[in-house]
């Protein structure tokens, strides 16, 4: 009887202590700081899913959460790496009201005190480790998408219409807040039109007498005219004067029998995208007659090309085809020549 009492207490003190043993812990102790320096300040929160630890003690699905007080954090965990199936922990840090970065721990068995090394981990879906950082090359395919992304330019500006400046960079379009923003990128008043006037022939008599002449409609601004006597541009106030859409030319001589005046201008006070003295791109050397613009010129009859200062005649000293210039045999620009070009575009 008293065997069997004894063998009786032995299996309920066995299985006393079963029920009072906890599954195996390994403690975690480190210092964490934050990028300036300064020690980390907020909480830890642990999330983990369930499994069975080494010694068959089932931990379920929780979540813990641990301060951390002057970046000291103490800690203890079962492990994970030895458990019946692969698990790990998620730790995201809080601080200042919001997660600052999330990563992964996996838990190695062992008495030694560990740090926080000893256990981070990269996983698919772990950001934000303090342990490494991730190169741009690191990301397949994501070099070649942050090539072909629009950059900001240099006129960008909050609260303004975006438009694609001819570098392919991202700017803001310029004008009045009520102003209309065109195709190109420009800017005008809503429901303004652009006028131009390219090659026009002042009406007047041409016969070494006359000074007046008409223009088809008043320039807008008046200094937008260009005005052209046999090829040389004349200079308003000293050369001529111009009212309204009448030109009153002051040189010393009138124009006589077979002179060739011509003018180009703008009817109203809008101006889109001008190009201004360009110079295309070409050999001067004599034997060159091909010449290119950065740009066509819309439309072609805007083109103003200057050779030496003097104005060059579209089918007469070149053609243009696109922005190709093509000078005609007679009027190839030689060594010592200068080119100028303005054009609307």
């Amino acid at each position: 009887m008293l065997r069997l009492w004894l063998r009786l207490s032995f299996t309920l003190c066995l299985a006393a202590v079963a029920i009072l043993a906890t599954p195996p812990l390994t403690q975690i102790q480190d210092v964490i700081y934050k990028a300036n320096g300064t020690l980390f300040e907020g909480v830890a929160q642990i999330e983990w899913n369930s499994f069975v630890a080494s010694d068959g003690s089932p931990v379920p699905k929780n979540t813990n959460t641990i301060r951390i007080v002057r970046g000291q954090l103490r800690l203890s965990l079962v492990p994970t790496t030895d458990a019946l199936e692969a698990v790990s922990y998620t730790v995201r840090f809080n601080s200042e009201g919001k997660t600052q970065y999330v990563e992964t721990w996996a838990v190695p068995p062992t008495r030694s005190i560990l740090k926080l090394q000893d256990i981070r981990t990269a996983t698919p879906g772990s950001a934000g480790s303090l342990t490494s950082a991730v190169a741009i090359t690191d990301v397949a395919g994501l070099r070649t998408e942050l090539d072909i992304r629009p950059t900001r330019g240099t006129s960008w500006a909050p609260r303004r219409a975006a438009i694609i400046g001819l570098a392919g960079t991202l700017e803001s379009a310029l004008g009045a807040d009520t102003d209309c923003i065109r195709v190109d990128g420009s800017s005008a008043p809503c429901g303004a039109a652009t006028a131009f006037v390219d090659g026009d022939v002042p009406a007047g008599a041409i016969n070494g007498v006359n000074r007046t002449f008409k223009l088809s409609v008043p320039p807008v601004p008046a200094e937008s005219l260009r005005l052209f006597l046999n090829g040389l541009l004349l200079v308003r106030g000293t050369d001529y004067s111009v009212t309204g859409n009448t030109v009153s030319l002051q040189t010393a001589i009138p124009p006589v029998s077979g002179s060739v005046l011509l003018a180009w201008y703008r009817s109203s006070g809008y101006t889109p995208s001008i190009v201004d003295a360009e110079v295309p791109a070409g050999t001067i050397n004599g034997l060159n007659d091909t010449f290119t613009l950065q740009t066509p010129p819309l439309p072609a009859a805007s083109l103003q090309l200057y050779r030496n200062g003097m104005l060059q005649k579209a089918g007469f000293d070149f053609y243009l085809t696109g922005s190709t210039i093509t000078f005609l045999p007679l009027s190839v620009p030689g060594r010592g020549d200068t080119l100028i070009a303005s054009y609307r575009r």
